[in-house]
């Protein structure tokens, strides 16, 4: 398959999902949500994605350190959310973490800044299933999330060996317009 075809259908991919936010505002729960729920919204597989993409062009010990960074940020996001209930901003700062990562992509994925500013951006990922999460299921659906959030860096990590960086970051800055204009 031509990297021109692998970056049209990585992007189709993404714009397909079934939601184009994943926040509904409804309460979830259990296991199986917390597993489905990083799936159903092109914020979260645009910026998984996204960061899995942006260690594969880093060493072992940096892409592990990158990957258990972000996994991190998304479960004390979700704390933070949880036990904070404030939703002020946070749709805002999904959407510039999308551009933040595409930008992280398109300019080179060695710029330690873009990589970081990622990682921290995923925090507010965390953040906005925190604040969707019902409280007596967060020990079922936390550990779901994060299941398919190693999935889906492991994903980009495949993407970002098959794709050239700035195809990446076309792909994920269409896919934070589509969410900036769709959201």
């Amino acid at each position: 398959m031509k990297t021109t075809h692998k970056a049209a259908l990585a992007s189709l991919l993404a714009v397909a999902s079934p939601l184009t936010l994943a926040h509904t505002g409804q309460d979830l729960g259990g296991f199986a949500a917390g597993m489905l729920h990083p799936l159903t919204g092109l914020d979260h597989l645009a910026m998984l994605l996204g960061v899995g993409a942006l260690g594969a062009g880093q060493t072992l010990k940096a892409r592990t350190g990158i990957y258990a960074a972000a996994l991190v940020a998304l479960f004390g996001g979700a704390l933070l959310g949880l036990t904070t209930g404030w939703a002020g901003g946070i749709e805002l700062m999904i959407g510039l973490s999308l551009f933040v990562v595409a930008a992280g992509l398109w300019f080179g994925r060695g710029k330690a800044m873009a990589m970081m500013a990622s990682v921290v951006l995923v925090l507010f990922h965390g953040w906005a299933h925190g604040l969707e999460v019902a409280p007596a299921q967060v020990a079922f659906f936390l550990p779901g999330m994060l299941l398919t959030a190693c999935a889906l860096l492991g994903a980009g990590f495949a993407l970002g060996r098959q794709l050239a960086p700035r195809q990446l970051g076309a792909s994920s800055a269409l896919a934070a317009v589509a969410l900036a204009l769709l959201g």
